[in-house]
């Protein structure tokens, strides 16, 4: 097996992001969700939105992280998106979850490499990201239909409420699910 690097992202890396992104998706939910869900956006549409997370060629916001895992001769083949939650982002109806400061909003591995201890590696690293900060608290939104949902109750995460999530005019539900240690988390691989 290759060596594994996780690494912050570079705008180099969008296209790369994009096909994952996409291909990912499609891996985990087709036929749990209806197609138009997975066909409208192109690995190009997403190459694109990722770049226009960067501030510069290097710089994304401030609070905001992208770890890619990278193998030679592969390249990029996982990613981590962590960034701080808004005041507009704490759930209100939900105020047990005011201790989450930030939110891992995507985690996902080319699907060759599924299953291959890449996406924990990422984890760890945001969770590294979050306890080099001070910060404990790390809070993750699943869709119920995820096929890989049990991945984050194995690292440790507890459920901590769901709420209606409309995906392309597909209505279901997204499980939230958190850590409050980040020492223990960053262990977990």
């Amino acid at each position: 097996m290759s060596e594994i690097v996780i690494r912050q992202a570079r705008i180099e890396d969008c296209p790369a992001l994009g096909w994952i992104i996409v291909a990912a998706t499609q891996d985990a939910f087709r036929g749990l969700v209806p197609d138009r869900c997975l066909e409208w956006l192109t690995p190009e549409e997403s190459a694109a939105n990722w770049a226009k997370n960067f501030q510069s060629e290097q710089q994304l916001a401030p609070g905001d992280y992208l770890f890619v895992a990278e193998t030679k001769p592969h390249g990029v083949i996982g990613l981590a998106f962590l960034s701080e939650l808004s005041a507009t982002d704490k759930y209100p109806d939900l105020p047990h979850l005011k201790a989450f400061s930030h939110e891992l909003l995507s985690l996902q591995v080319a699907p060759a490499w599924q299953r291959q201890g890449v996406g924990r590696r990422l984890v760890s690293r945001v969770a590294d990201q979050l306890w080099h900060e001070g910060l404990s608290h790390l809070l993750v939104r699943v869709l119920v239909e995820n096929p890989n949902r049990g991945f984050y109750a194995h690292l440790g995460a507890f459920h901590l409420g769901s709420r209606p999530y409309n995906w392309e005019g597909y209505e279901t539900e997204e499980i939230l699910y958190g850590w409050d240690d980040m020492k223990r988390l960053r262990n977990a691989v």
